[in-house]
């Protein structure tokens, strides 16, 4: 057990000096005197001797799994872990099931984030179902992949191991959280909370659980120590002003969205939510006022223009209203108002290159998927900032190419024409994105999505009376969303450690 729980402490921490427990193993058996040399250099701390000696000894012996065992160890302990990683597999092809080879080289490889990790993992797993470090290892890598089910059940078998690792701990808690487990989730932030009390992302998180679990009076507690901070912590500032309007409290909550705008007057998030509020109790004036004051510190928002628009509709200011979705569409042509094309290629914003790879690889394999298609189309919509224009323009072609595959092979697939109909008006082609649109809202009546572009599309084309409708048909149906959305989905966000 001694052994288990410096294993993890190493493993999780990402030490890198292998515990003597791993030494004493290598050498189950008695050493011949010529391997207690190397086994001696090791313990007085000079690897580069007891690399040396390896070496000579494996001339003679080269397949010695004790022999090699020690070489890897050596290598280790000299700081090459490329090396000694390649070392520990050097022993496990010798001995595959050689229980120390296979903890040392999963740690070096958690260590690297390897590739390997998880399937070494799996083989200590296989021969020691219930090693609670290579549970709570394998963990910590599956919610990583964002595996949340997996990485409960893995920290779940760790047991009392996730103790003394607040990064685990806090790994296992969002891994519940995000499997709609509130009142799990609770427990493990709040035994986080007792480990590190003055973490705020914990009690943030906390917060939010314990008002996914309807218990406001105990969520508004643990959120005063943040409430009650100097400066102001904006987020939890938001965070509160949500609850209490959950509770009919609006005006305790109109005057946290304040607070949270002078603790942090250049974070469109805080305006966006006093927009909300405004538009959910039909002040659409008081709304755009805030929103003028927003667009003064971010005039470059889609995101808050969109949100302008919209209570311009409601307050009768179709003209304006219509100035602001054209204003959101030149500033993001890719912005979506409903959010509606977000699928794995968002997770894959930090390598364009290898998103397109692996959708094309899916289309390749999966010829029929529509899906398929659809994502690789999401991933061709979007562009790393240094992209030049040409490769832009062409990613936009072949992303219109990949929706329309989509939408022939699955009709009914609304976030396909939702995307065939945005990048299509991005190419300037209005007449078959309005066309697009007006698919996607015969599958869908209250796509905003589907609304917003057509809006767009047909408004140098279509009749005033006819856009108007179209605006205060989107400002309707948003109101409704609103209405219809849980307050935890609209400003619930748990706050992730890195």
């Amino acid at each position: 057990m001694v052994h288990r729980k410096v294993w993890l402490a190493l493993g999780i921490m990402l030490g890198a000096v292998l515990p003597g427990p791993v030494l004493s193993s290598a050498l189950a058996q008695s050493p011949q005197p010529s391997q207690q040399a190397v086994v001696l250099a090791l313990q007085e701390s000079r690897p580069t001797d007891a690399l040396h000696m390896a070496d000579e000894l494996l001339k003679a012996t080269p397949n010695s799994p004790r022999l090699l065992m020690l070489r890897a160890i050596a290598l280790d302990r000299s700081g090459k872990s490329v090396q000694a990683l390649a070392a520990y597999r050097r022993v496990l092809r010798t001995e595959p099931n050689y229980i120390p080879a296979l903890e040392s080289a999963a740690q070096l490889a958690y260590k690297s984030q390897s590739p390997d990790a998880a399937s070494l993992l799996h083989r200590i797993l296989t021969l020691q179902p219930s090693n609670p470090t290579a549970h709570a290892m394998l963990a910590v890598i599956e919610y990583r992949q964002q595996q949340y089910d997996a990485a409960a059940t893995d920290f779940a078998a760790a047991g009392n191991l996730l103790d003394t690792q607040p990064s685990s701990l806090m790994a296992y808690a969002i891994s519940l959280a995000r499997l709609d487990r509130p009142a799990d989730a609770a427990t493990k932030f709040q035994q986080l909370l007792r480990i590190k009390p003055e973490a705020t992302i914990v009690s943030y998180d906390l917060a939010l659980e314990q008002w996914c679990m309807s218990a406001s009076d105990e969520a508004l507690a643990t959120l005063q120590p943040l409430l009650q901070a100097q400066p102001a912590d904006a987020r939890a500032q938001r965070l509160a002003a949500a609850i209490h309007e959950s509770r009919n409290e609006t005006p305790q909550a109109v005057e946290m969205l304040r607070t949270a705008i002078q603790a942090s007057p250049d974070d469109e998030a805080n305006y966006l939510d006093f927009a909300t509020l405004a538009f959910t109790h039909g002040s659409y004036s008081v709304g755009v006022d805030m929103i003028d004051i927003g667009l003064k510190r971010r005039p470059n928002s889609a995101a808050l223009y969109t949100a302008r628009g919209v209570l311009f509709a409601q307050n009768g200011d179709f003209e304006k209203a219509m100035d602001d979705f054209e204003k959101a569409h030149k500033l993001d042509p890719a912005y979506s108002m409903a959010a509606s094309a977000e699928g794995i290629a968002l997770s894959q914003r930090h390598d364009h290159k290898a998103a397109l790879e692996d959708f094309r690889r899916e289309v390749r394999e999966h010829p029929k998927d529509a899906l398929g298609y659809y994502l690789l189309a999401e991933a061709l919509s979007w562009a790393p900032a240094d992209e030049n224009a040409s490769n832009t323009e062409k990613d936009t072609s072949e992303a219109i190419a990949m929706a329309s595959k989509a939408t022939q092979l699955d009709p009914h697939l609304v976030q396909a024409w939702d995307l065939l109909a945005t990048q299509l008006l991005q190419a300037g082609d209005a007449a078959r994105a309005a066309s697009a649109c007006r698919t996607a809202l015969a599958i869908d009546p209250k796509d905003q999505q589907a609304l917003y572009t057509l809006i767009l599309a047909a408004r140098k084309t279509a009749p005033k009376d006819e856009l108007r409708q179209l605006v205060q048909k989107l400002a309707e149906v948003r109101k409704q969303a609103e209405l219809d959305n849980s307050q935890t989905k609209r400003y619930g966000r748990l706050v992730e450690a890195q």
